[in-house]
């Protein structure tokens, strides 16, 4: 299991270091910018909860961490981004084991508005997620493919540092077990830092 993790891993960011080794001389002038972040998320796993609202659920809420790295403005306002995700504190904690997810994911960006600083945008990605259920709750354990629209607001601080504001919402249409019938929907909040490698030219 480790392994496909890691395999995929690695596909994901070849896919991205491709876009990334992609941009030639001429696209090199337009106004591009690579970052990296991280971003401390709680997510309601949208499993054993009776509602999947980011604001309910509170005694199984996941904690976690998400890792991103893209580039903005590839074509116009969109451009990539690759993400993964570890959701694997608190939750649904028993003796016979805790709820885990994690996702791993790469997909098209998009910038919507810039105003004072604040510049609105987001993404759909799609990829692998991967949950474990504590012992007992069965089926429903193992891979599955989702897809996850986003929606962040980016707060410069400097040319370098952003911090990022993120909503984001899952779906595992391929998801049947116990306590998550007909797929589930997991979505979150989070708050962390974007770090600019090449800042974008005004």
């Amino acid at each position: 299991m480790q392994v496909k993790k890691s395999l995929l891993l690695l596909v994901l960011l070849a896919a991205l270091g491709s876009v990334l080794s992609a941009q030639t001389s001429p696209a090199a002038l337009t106004p591009s910018s690579m970052y990296v972040g991280a971003l401390p998320t709680t997510v309601n796993p949208d499993w054993g909860c009776v509602s999947n609202s980011p604001f309910s659920c509170w005694n199984r809420q996941l904690f976690g961490v998400e890792a991103y790295a893209g580039l903005n403005h590839i074509k116009g306002r969109f451009g990539a981004e690759a993400d993964v995700r570890f959701l694997a504190w608190r939750g649904v904690n028993l003796p016979s084991g805790q709820l885990k997810e994690n996702n791993y994911l790469i997909g098209p960006t998009f910038h919507l508005i810039t105003r004072r600083g604040l510049s609105v945008g987001g993404n759909v990605l799609v990829g692998l997620g991967t949950i474990t259920l504590p012992k007992g709750f069965g089926p429903g354990q193992g891979n599955y493919f989702i897809y996850s629209p986003s929606i962040h607001v980016d707060q410069r601080l400097n040319d370098r540092i952003h911090v990022r504001y993120e909503y984001e919402y899952q779906l595992w249409p391929g998801f049947s077990g116990t306590l998550g019938n007909h797929g589930l929907t997991p979505n979150g909040l989070g708050v962390g830092v974007t770090y600019q490698i090449r800042p974008r030219y005004y």
